[in-house]
C-alpha cells in the first residue's frame, strides 16, 4: 500500500515538472541581436526600445539589406557616390523608424538621431 509521504513526494515532483514545462513554455523569448551586421546598433535599439522579437527580425533583415546595398555600393567608387551613400543611410534609418520602432517611440529614436547617439557605427 502506498503511503501518504509518497504521495506528497510524487505531487512534489509533478508541480515541479509542470512548473518547469509552463515556466519555459511562458517565459518571454527574446531575440539575439549580437549577429549579423551592426551587432552594436541593433543592441543599442533593442535596449533602448525594449522591441518584440517580430520586431527585432525586421530590424535584422533591414540591417543585412542595408549592408549588402552598401557593399554593392563600395564595389563602385566611393568618392562620386557619396550623396547616395547618404541618401541610402537616410532611407533605412527612415524605414527602421517607421516599420521597427512602435508609433510612440518614434520621437525618442527622433530625438537620438538628432543627437548623435544613434550610429551603424561601432
Amino acid at each position: 500500500m502506498v503511503t501518504l509521504r509518497a504521495w506528497i513526494v510524487l505531487l512534489v515532483f509533478v508541480s515541479l515538472l509542470l512548473g518547469f514545462a509552463l515556466g519555459r513554455v511562458s517565459a518571454p523569448t527574446r531575440v539575439a541581436v549580437a549577429t549579423g551586421p551592426f551587432p552594436g546598433y541593433a543592441e543599442r535599439l533593442q535596449s533602448t526600445f525594449d522591441l518584440s522579437p517580430s520586431r527585432m527580425r525586421a530590424l535584422r533583415l533591414l540591417l543585412e539589406r542595408y549592408d549588402r546595398d552598401l557593399e554593392d555600393l563600395k564595389i563602385r567608387n566611393l568618392g562620386e557616390l557619396q550623396p547616395e551613400l547618404v541618401r541610402l543611410g537616410d532611407t533605412y534609418r527612415d524605414w527602421i523608424r517607421d516599420k521597427v520602432l512602435p508609433e510612440e517611440r518614434r520621437a525618442d529614436f527622433d530625438r537620438l538621431v538628432a543627437g548623435g547617439s544613434v550610429s551603424f557605427i561601432d
